[in-house]
């Protein structure tokens, strides 16, 4: 019979089984000793799980035992067995969960696993899921797993160089090589306020099955061996999204992450001529451009009035009114004609930032010049004291300064890929890229470099 593949072969527990006095009973059908499942539950050999892969569900579980059309559940035909968790999750890339049939106080911890006796579990974790029965700390010893080494705040050194390592290799999966940092540290605190309550936290590595179950994570792979019940709980930076909540509990967090939004910079390569045009008419807003044209307008105007003064007439009355008439129509065009001259001509004394002198105009002319004259030094003087900011300023003008605006010029995004629900939940018409490269930030800025986004959605 089979006992379990290479790496995660099943084990004898009939020995932990039988130490639960509380619970021993003895099996109907065979008149064996055994033990029950929860309190007031069926009585099973303590045989049960042990050493081979079989279908103990369909020999020792009444609900596999059916009579006439009933349906036999199909978790009854899945073998399964008792394994080592840590030697399964250092060795091997198979499935383990921990029995919850058995309280943490109960003084029986046991493991198993579907996988190793090919087959799943996929049928038996539908009807069991239940929830655990709440225990009061008191000289408990806690398993936690760390995800990876992140200096300063978990780490180990190697063995043979007592050399900082940053990068996980043979030694992680040692738990023999002790875990330095702040985490650790922070943890050691915690066990020590606890005043008993937390008698020991031993650290471990999370296993292989939950790495190939999350390649994009290490983090969410850790959450998973959670889960399983592997450990009691991970010491790491998690990030608390969405998918880790449906898997473990979260204590408050000791730290807050933002993402950003990085973009190219704005107006490097993207700035046009006219863009660049635009940049002479930014320091004044575009009332006040009105308002100096209407200006240049009016003043140009009383210019040509002031300049065209009747004169009074010396002759007779008759020939005056005789003279009058013919050039009045003449005048029309003409006076528009000096209108649009006076016009353009005060225009240019305002961008050259002065006035010409005319020593033959008259008093109203002169006084019109005058504060003509001082409105231009005003005007220029404020213009030309925020010209250059704005001509050595990059424009912003159509650049991205959210994922809104992102997606609404058809952007692709590169984010973590732990934030795949979040990410296509809140903006569900955007075009995300989530790094496959299990790199977890440096995959992420990978992905960006190969152009396969415009835009990076990451925190650090």
């Amino acid at each position: 019979m089979v006992a379990g593949k290479e790496g995660c072969p099943c084990t004898n527990e009939a020995a932990a089984l039988s130490s639960l006095t509380e619970r021993s009973c003895e099996v109907a059908s065979t008149g064996e000793p055994g033990v029950l499942f929860k309190m007031g539950g069926y009585c099973v050999p303590i045989s049960y799980g042990s050493s081979k892969c079989l279908l103990h569900d369909l020999h020792n579980d009444p609900a596999c035992f059916v009579d006439g059309d009933d349906i036999i559940p199909p978790y009854c035909f899945r073998a399964f067995c008792y394994v080592d968790a840590d030697v399964c999750a250092r060795e091997s890339n198979e499935r383990v969960y921990r029995s919850d049939y058995f309280n943490i106080d109960s003084g029986v911890d046991v493991f198993y696993s579907y996988s190793t006796c090919n087959s799943t579990s996929d049928d038996w974790l539908g009807p069991v899921d239940g929830k655990v029965e709440p225990v009061n700390l008191g000289q408990i010893t806690i398993k936690a797993n760390i995800p990876r080494y992140v200096l300063p705040m978990m780490y180990k050194r190697d063995p043979t160089s007592n050399e900082i390592l940053t990068v996980t290799g043979s030694e992680y999966y040692n738990n023999n090589v002790l875990y330095e940092g702040v985490y650790p540290d922070f943890v050691e605190n915690i066990m020590k306020i606890s005043k008993g309550d937390i008698k020991n936290i031993t650290y471990t590595h999370r296993s292989k099955v939950s790495s190939d179950l999350h390649p994009e994570s290490s983090y969410t792979a850790a959450v998973q061996d959670i889960q399983d019940g592997l450990v009691d709980m991970g010491v790491g930076s998690f990030w608390i999204t969405s998918e880790r909540l449906l898997m473990s509990a979260f204590t408050i967090p000791i730290v807050y992450d933002r993402v950003y939004l990085v973009v190219p910079k704005p107006g490097l390569n993207d700035e046009s001529f006219l863009q660049h045009v635009s940049k002479v008419l930014q320091p004044f807003e575009t009332q006040l451009w009105g308002l100096v044209i209407g200006i240049i307008i009016i003043t140009g105007l009383l210019s040509v009035w002031f300049s065209d003064l009747p004169k009074r007439p010396t002759g007779r009355r008759s020939n005056f009114r005789q003279q009058k008439t013919e050039p009045l129509r003449r005048r029309k065009s003409a006076y528009a004609r000096l209108a649009i001259d006076s016009i353009l001509e005060k225009g240019m004394f305002f961008c050259s930032a002065g006035v010409e002198q005319d020593v033959g105009a008259n008093l109203s002319k002169k006084l019109l010049m005058f504060g003509f004259g001082f409105f231009i030094l005003i005007a220029v003087s404020s213009y030309v004291a925020n010209l250059a900011a704005f001509l050595t300023r990059k424009t912003l003008e159509g650049s991205v300064t959210s994922i809104d605006g992102a997606i609404a010029r058809g952007w692709k995004i590169c984010a973590h890929p732990i934030f795949v629900k979040d990410l296509e939940l809140a903006w569900p018409n955007g075009k995300f890229v989530f790094s496959e490269a299990g790199t977890e930030f440096y995959g992420v800025l990978d992905d960006y470099i190969d152009g396969k986004c415009k835009a990076l959605a990451i925190g650090w």
